[in-house]
């Protein structure tokens, strides 16, 4: 009987012990921005990017996962280094300064400069994260004027495959598309600098 009661209690204890143990680690992911292109001529544009909206189920620190049954799943152990309402302008910000040759160019909730000339509204409809497939973005968008007054829009709709495996593989994957996002916005951007 002190037998069976000493071995319950070791096995709870070590049962405990178990659970106690260390959790797995927790791996951070950013955006960044895509490559300059080449032979970009050096200009003084003004652009500010708006707030970008994204859509509320990706908006938190986890990897958000789209399943094949349309359910989604959180990865605790897969995480955003900084919020994507935060990563995505930022990103998109550098890549328009690159491929635009501008330094000027700001991401909310940095000020406008003053001699900001266009306005840029994104909305994020779709980000979704295919596993060991693809990135999947859908944005519209809109640049407006010194008055606030939409000059041009667009919508436009990437599947990024994935080059490599593993969640750093569809980071990249995102951030690719988020470049091929601030290319497109770029060529719509009007030759003049604005009224």
């Amino acid at each position: 009987m002190i037998r069976s009661a000493l071995s319950l209690a070791l096995a709870a204890t070590v049962i405990a012990l178990a659970g106690c143990g260390s959790a797995p680690p927790e791996h951070y992911y950013t955006l960044n921005p895509v490559a300059a292109p080449a032979n970009v001529t050096p200009s003084n544009l003004a652009i500010a990017i708006a707030v970008v909206s994204i859509p509320p189920a990706v908006d938190r620190p986890q990897f958000v996962i789209n399943q094949p049954d349309n359910s989604l799943s959180l990865l605790e152990q897969q995480r955003w280094a900084a919020p994507l309402k935060n990563q995505i302008p930022a990103t998109l910000a550098v890549d328009l300064s690159r491929i635009l040759g501008t330094p000027n160019v700001t991401a909310w909730p940095q000020l406008p400069l003053p001699t900001t000339s266009w306005t840029i509204s994104v909305n994020i409809q779709r980000f979704d994260s295919i596993p060991d497939k693809m990135a999947v973005q859908e944005a519209s968008w809109q640049i407006l004027d010194k008055t606030s007054t939409p000059v041009k829009s667009g919508r436009s709709a990437y599947e990024e495959p994935l080059q490599g495996t593993g969640y750093a593989a569809m980071a990249a994957a995102h951030e690719r598309a988020l470049g091929k996002l601030a290319a497109e916005i770029a060529a719509a951007i009007p030759a003049t600098t604005g009224k």
